[in-house]
């Protein structure tokens, strides 16, 4: 093998190795659907998921690794001549040739990097002003946010199973560090987003604050609309615009 070749086949082992650290995380059994309500077909009986996108995520992350895998195992065998033909079939191809009982749920599905639920579990430099929960607004995750708006931004992450933390602290350098509500990872790159809600708009100076805010991040690298995301009320009143904020940028592959 060429030296180029072996390059190939090197990344290939690789991406191998890491589905197969991840399809051990996920959860046995598989999904099936009938009419509109889908199922955990798992140890011979079907247990109704339609209310836990969650697990019907995960699932089909599943679904779509097996997929890919068998994949990789064809292109690594193709350079060592035991296969006729080299797949270069897209992820996203694959998604599409997928039985009907995926037909219906959206791409992110598959392509979300379910390994970055480690990250969640790393400590992290946390707002040292900490609020008490009977202070503030607690999810089920028993994480306490300051606000409503906050908490209805965390209940819709949590929803579309996005990995985030609460005013964790990014250090922009050496004498500015800043606490952003979220620090989102990109569900399918690991590139790392904030999200700053700005909810108090009718407060005088409060305007002058966000700006300078929003401009110090973009100084230090953050783009808006790409790695900075800023919500307002009128965000948090229609769900379908939060909702395509993160279908549109985080969810965004």
């Amino acid at each position: 093998m060429s030296y180029i070749v072996n390059d190939i086949v090197n990344e290939l082992k690789e991406r191998l190795e890491k589905i197969h650290e991840e399809l051990h995380k996920l959860p046995a059994g598989r999904l099936k659907k009938r009419r509109n309500f889908y199922y955990h077909a798992i140890d011979g009986k079907d247990i109704g998921i339609t209310k836990n996108p969650q697990l019907i995520q995960k699932l089909c992350r599943k679904k779509h690794l097996l997929n890919y895998k068998k994949q990789l195992e064809n292109n690594i065998s193709f350079f060592s001549r035991n296969s006729n033909k080299f797949d270069e079939t897209t992820q996203e191809e694959m998604i599409r040739s997928l039985p009907s009982t995926y037909k219906e749920l959206p791409d992110y599905y598959f392509l979300y990097l379910s390994s970055l639920d480690d990250w969640l579990a790393k400590p992290y430099e946390k707002n040292p002003f900490q609020l008490k929960k009977e202070e503030g607004y607690t999810t089920e995750k028993g994480i306490t946010f300051r606000s409503k708006s906050e908490y209805i931004i965390a209940i819709t992450l949590d929803y579309y199973n996005i990995p985030y933390r609460y005013e964790a602290a990014i250090h922009l350098d050496e004498q500015q560090t800043k606490y952003p509500d979220f620090t989102i990872l990109n569900p399918f790159n690991g590139t790392l987003i904030i999200l700053e809600h700005f909810g108090a708009l009718h407060q005088p100076g409060y305007v002058q604050e966000m700006n300078d805010k929003i401009f110090l991040y973009m100084k230090h690298g953050y783009v808006l609309f790409e790695t900075l995301i800023c919500t307002f009320e009128p965000d948090i009143k229609d769900t379908i615009r939060l909702r395509a904020l993160i279908e549109n940028i985080i969810l965004k592959p």
